[in-house]
């Protein structure tokens, strides 16, 4: 295709990136479109088109996948939307843009892989239709591009690399002038041309196998979507015949893992979204409200471990998990299991679920819910499609609950919550109220046929997480309160609340003020932390236990699977400044943003620094020797 053809009919370019990497901020950069409507995160595919340098110019802008992680924890409808982009800009993309933040943590060989993996879904061909763009390029501090690429390593250079060392570099909170981003956009455009001249076709085109099968299973998954809907539809036509009460009162018991969105469901089911103060949750706690004329109260409770086995979690856990089954004396009417709807939900995660609920007996399944929060990430892709897209592990996990399920938004309105609320009333009027029989106070182990870990294991992994929340507390409190002290209405005290607004992120009812009553105070300390006194802080093993050495690779594993927890406590962190970054573009002053901008930068620099991401730190290392020789396998 001439290079005269292009400029008539248009460029067509696919953006693509992790979480956060500036995607959208690009296209609006590119576009000149800066209304609070282009800054919405990205959930779906979005087609926008512009002018630009006198060339009609269209952007594919397309949901991100989570940073460092593998194309294994990216849920099936998000690789589906990802695929179908090209579907979007027919016959095909000019050009891929991939788009990596500069001022983000360093460019690691576990990013490389996971942006490999991403990238496959497109087949080995996409990559001679991709230029790496990198982002917020005001963050260099004088270094060339090629500086930066040099001095990020191995990981990096493999990545450009393997794009034809094709490479951009862009500036998304920019204080150049109108003449010299037109510049920079002609010399992009430039490189997307010599693109077209050299491969002699008129895009790319997606194989036509990995086309259909993507299709083929969306397809299918649409059907078996609407069989689940019509199974539902007709359980609880059913159970109405036989007539369905409305409870004046009504008490719910919220589990699931750690930044599962529990506690963010709580606040919506009792209309307090905007009176959140986020940290974990460490005591069970009943708060109450008034919900469409009913009494509601909502018990909260410490998450389990997502990646580690159940045999991990501490006992303050399993304590607080079983006390709260009958709180106040008062039996629950109905449990939700908090299921995130944006993430993939494997074999590893249903055995670990399972296990953990184990600890209440069997008849609990019989009175529990499995609740999709975080469900404005679906958007136009149904909570059924995504329940059959993840297969056999989460549709075990919906049939054990009854196929009763419900999706639960962060802002959602009340209807959603009276809906929620109806089906609890139509689950005990199916199954009465649940009663814990005297098996569900029993100590989990001689319930469960779970391996027992060693205690230094236990102790060290919630004695390094609680460490590290800790220091992400106290560093986010002293860099709010002073660069963002100023900014009105952006936060409530800065310097003594660490305020988290992501909806997908654990936090504690403490602090939280409900309809009818507050709980109590919160403190620096959780009400039951672990004893340090039992843990030398330098080898994790306990005072007076022998060693025996334990194999290397089982502690690897367990390093990578503590990153990946805490990996999720530093994604929702840097996703909060982004929102606040974008709420401040539309209402704030220019002096707001650079204050915020500067925060933020102090963050990342923060987390790069402060080794935060789940590995042990030079004065604190994993364990490596026990009195018991278990064979630790994650």
């Amino acid at each position: 295709m001439s290079q005269e053809h292009v400029s008539q009919s248009g460029l067509r370019v696919v953006v693509l990136g992790f979480h956060e990497s500036g995607k959208t901020s690009l296209i609006n950069t590119f576009l000149n479109q800066t209304g609070p409507e282009f800054w919405k995160i990205t959930d779906s595919c979005v087609k926008r088109e512009g002018e630009v340098c006198r060339r009609k110019l269209i952007c594919i802008d397309t949901p991100g996948w989570w940073r460092e992680y593998p194309l294994s924890d990216t849920a099936d409808f998000i690789k589906q939307k990802i695929v179908l982009s090209v579907r979007e800009c027919l016959p095909g993309p000019h050009a891929f843009l991939l788009i990596i933040d500069i001022n983000n943590v360093p460019f690691t060989e576990k990013i490389r892989r996971s942006v490999e993996e991403h990238m496959g879904l497109f087949g080995e061909r996409v990559w001679e239709h991709t230029i790496v763009v990198f982002t917020r390029g005001e963050y260099l501090e004088g270094k060339s591009l090629e500086q930066h690429i040099e001095i990020e390593g191995e990981a990096l250079k493999w990545l450009v690399e393997k794009c034809g060392n094709r490479c951009h570099m862009f500036n998304i909170v920019s204080t150049e002038s109108c003449d010299e981003v037109d510049e920079n956009m002609n010399k992009l455009l430039k490189q997307i041309d010599g693109m077209v001249t050299k491969y002699g076709n008129s895009g790319f085109e997606l194989d036509e196998k990995i086309l259909r099968e993507v299709e083929e299973n969306r397809n299918t998954h649409q059907e078996r979507a609407k069989m689940r809907q019509q199974k539902v539809m007709d359980q609880r036509e059913m159970l109405h015949k036989y007539g369905v009460p409305s409870l004046s009162e009504l008490t719910i018991l919220l589990l699931g893992w750690l930044i599962s969105g529990k506690t963010a469901a709580k606040d919506t089911v009792l209309g307090q979204v905007d009176h959140v103060n986020k940290r974990r949750t460490y005591t069970s706690e009943r708060m109450f409200g008034e919900v469409a004329g009913r009494q509601v109260s909502v018990v909260d409770t410490p998450g389990w471990w997502k990646y580690l086995p159940a045999e991990c979690n501490p006992e303050w856990v399993k304590t607080e998990l079983q006390r709260a089954l009958t709180l106040d004396s008062k039996a629950p009417h109905a449990i939700l299991l908090a299921v995130p709807a944006d993430t993939t939900f494997p074999e590893e995660q249903r055995k670990i679920t399972e296990d953990n609920m184990k600890m209440f007996g069997d008849d609990i399944w019989r009175h529990t819910m499995v609740l999709f929060t975080c469900g404005d990430r679906l958007t136009d892709t149904s909570i059924e499609e995504h329940i059959e897209g993840e297969g056999a592990p989460l549709q075990w996990l919906v049939e054990k609950c009854g196929n009763r399920y419900h999706v639960l938004s962060w802002y959602d309105k009340e209807e959603k919550v009276v809906e929620l609320l109806k089906k609890i009333e139509e689950m005990v009027a199916g199954n009465s109220l649940f009663r814990p029989g005297p098996e569900a106070q029993e100590p989990v182990d001689k319930k469960t046929n779970l391996k027992e870990v060693p205690t230094d294991i236990v102790q060290f992994l919630d004695q390094k997480w609680q460490k590290m929340d800790r220091e992400l507390e106290k560093a986010m409190a002293t860099i709010f309160s002073k660069t963002t002290s100023k900014l009105k209405g952006s936060m409530d005290d800065p310097g003594t609340k660490f305020r988290d607004d992501h909806p997908c992120s654990e936090g504690t009812s403490k602090e939280i003020h409900s309809g009818k009553g507050t709980s109590p105070q919160n403190t620096s300390e959780p009400k039951y932390p672990i004893k340090k006194s039992g843990i030398n802080a330098a080898t994790g093993l306990g005072d007076k236990e022998q060693t025996r050495e334990r194999p290397a690779g089982q502690m690897e594993r367990m390093k990578e699977k503590l990153e990946m927890e805490w990996g999720r406590r530093e994604l929702g962190v840097i996703q909060r400044f982004q929102r606040q970054l974008s709420e401040l573009r539309q209402s704030g002053s220019e002096a707001d943003v650079h204050d915020l901008n500067q925060s933020y930068r102090k963050v990342v620099w923060w987390f790069h620094h402060n080794n935060t991401s789940g590995y042990a730190s030079n004065e604190e290392e994993f364990p490596t020797s026990s009195s018991c020789s278990y064979p630790y396998s994650i």
